[in-house]
């Protein structure tokens, strides 16, 4: 289970009680299986223009039963037929300061 691991980077360091940024890249280069997360988080992909823009990808695995009454594990995947979109770096700071939300 990597979670509590990724929220013990998120926590201050013992000795000195301030924030390491180290803890973090420790966490990262220590697993691969994170890069893909992370090339996506520091990408200039920028901000999607709208969730029909954006493929969502499920963090969860659920159990399905299929008519034969067996247990499937799935895991969903949305994908965007629209393909990727992006708000411009103007608009984004135009709805950044009228909808902070």
């Amino acid at each position: 289970i990597l979670f509590p691991s990724f929220i013990h980077t998120q926590k201050r360091n013992p000795q000195t009680h301030l924030p390491d940024p180290d803890m973090f890249w420790d966490f990262i280069s220590l697993r691969p299986e994170t890069v893909h997360q992370v090339s996506f988080l520091f990408s200039d992909r920028g901000i999607p223009n709208g969730y029909r823009h954006m493929n969502g990808y499920g963090s969860h695995t659920f159990k399905n039963v299929n008519a034969k009454g067996e247990p499937v594990y799935v895991k969903y995947h949305f994908k965007t037929d629209q393909g990727i979109a992006n708000l411009s770096p103007d608009d984004a700071a135009n709805l950044a300061a009228s909808d902070p939300d």
